[in-house]
């Protein structure tokens, strides 16, 4: 099953194994992602057993070089006896996608298209044209390549191959996601939204498809911030399929994460780790445990919140990490206060990336957050092992409230990330405003020179 797995730094700077458990609403589409579109149920009925198989294998890939393989090879033993099996080549084509996947890299705050190994995506694109050449009625055909379209950001051509795809007709759900995509890529949630509830509306048989338009509509309500909807999706996604450990783990981390709702989060947390005992699931049950230990502190309880730090250490003892990521959080300022009042852990404390939890909040454009530890005398000047600072990052964003907090706390204008000046990094991401602002802060002689941390040689 999908899994919200992964906090990624805007640009590609920092990727967190270990906060994995803490991404609150920026999870990508997986259409973009990691999924290719499968064949429709009016296809299958002309697919033989091999690319049947091939099909499968490549369905059931995560990221095992071997599946690809096993796959490639039944492929290119059909093709070799039919060179115009279309269906084969669209299979092919799937699997080369996913074999030059590397990461993710976000466009938008939802929009994300994936890291490819150079030349993966134009194979693939050539063998689904070829596909298309021997069938040209191929509506699924059409769609895979606006897959691929969409992940090289060529929103106007995968425009019209979907059009395409719906002229001809096709009963593939994937055709309404990659629509999706596409929605949320030009700004229209609405629409996105639309697409998506008639994916769940459909009589589709393929879960997978059904999941990512969960996903669809959960993201669109966290970024409009329809909290009691995205609870009741996770609620009704976990009624279809009771047994996915990392539904209930996704609604735990959301409820306590992002609603505060402690203790609803830790029972979802023990509920998926009585399914699977996965060490997400671990984490995530700390961090709920670590928010309930800091709201008894903060009311008093001082003693009877002991044992759920106590329990909370045995799953989850990083309290570098606790501080640095669930700081960042809006439901963190009781759990920063407590871990820096009870345990006297800095407010500075790094993740492994050597990122701060000011790092996090000026990065995610979070306001209150970044107001909050600039007050309890957070440090702006704390550079990342890639290279960045709080103020690199606002900057980079085009966040200009965050950026003149910072700078007001004595951020460092002059530090630079290979070169490149806080200034220069809005100024290229088209954040003029900004930019002009920070160019006319340059020139004052009363900003901080000062460096704290080390800057990384590594690429942006």
């Amino acid at each position: 099953m999908r899994k919200d797995s992964g906090y990624t730094k805007r640009a590609g700077t920092v990727v967190t194994a270990l906060a994995v458990l803490f991404l609150a609403s920026c999870q990508p589409l997986p259409s973009v992602r990691r999924s290719t579109p499968t064949v429709s149920k009016s296809t299958d009925a002309n697919i033989n057993t091999e690319v049947r198989t091939a099909r499968h294998l490549i369905d059931s890939w995560s990221g095992q070089p071997e599946v690809l393989e096993q796959a490639q090879k039944i492929l290119a033993r059909v093709l070799r006896k039919d060179p115009r099996n279309y269906l084969a080549l669209a299979e092919l084509a799937r699997s080369q996608v996913k074999s030059g996947y590397i990461d993710e890299r976000v466009i938008t705050n939802v929009y994300s298209v994936g890291n490819f190994v150079p030349g993966s995506l134009e194979e693939a694109t050539a063998t689904v044209q070829r596909a298309i050449q021997i069938n040209p009625q191929f509506a699924d055909g059409y769609v895979l390549l606006a897959n691929i379209e969409l992940n090289q950001t060529h929103l106007h051509e995968a425009a019209l191959n979907l059009a395409q795809a719906e002229a001809i007709g096709t009963d593939n759900p994937w055709l309404q996601l990659n629509w999706a995509t596409l929605d949320w890529a030009l700004g229209e949630p609405v629409a996105a939204e639309k697409r998506c509830k008639k994916v769940l509306q459909s009589k589709t048989a393929n879960r997978h498809a059904k999941a990512v338009a969960y996903d669809c509509l959960i993201i669109g309500y966290k970024q409009a911030g329809k909290d009691n909807k995205v609870v009741a999706l996770y609620k009704d996604e976990i009624r279809l399929d009771p047994n996915d450990a990392w539904l209930r783990g996704n609604l735990a981390n959301f409820l306590s994460n992002t609603l505060g709702k402690n203790d609803e989060g830790i029972a979802e947390a023990r509920a998926a780790l009585k399914i699977m005992d996965y060490g997400v699931g671990h984490r995530i049950l700390a961090m709920a445990l670590y928010r309930k230990w800091a709201d008894m502190v903060a009311q008093g309880n001082v003693a009877a919140g002991t044992k759920y730090f106590d329990e909370a250490w045995e799953n989850y003892p990083e309290l570098n990490n606790v501080m640095a990521i669930g700081g960042t959080r809006p439901t963190g300022e009781n759990l920063v206060k407590a871990l820096i009042s009870q345990k006297g852990v800095s407010i500075d404390a790094r993740t492994e990336n050597g990122a701060t939890a000011l790092f996090y909040a000026a990065d995610e454009n979070r306001i209150q957050v970044v107001r909050f530890l600039l007050d309890l005398n957070a440090n702006p000047n704390i550079i990342s092992n890639t290279g960045w600072t709080p103020l690199l990052a606002a900057a980079y964003a085009g966040n200009t409230e965050i950026a003149k907090m910072l700078l007001a706390k004595g951020a460092n204008i002059r530090i630079t990330l290979q070169g490149l000046d806080a200034a220069t990094l809005a100024e290229r991401n088209d954040h003029t405003a900004l930019a002009a602002w920070l160019r006319k802060q340059e020139k004052r002689t009363d900003v901080p020179t000062g460096l704290v941390g080390k800057a990384s040689g590594r690429s942006q």
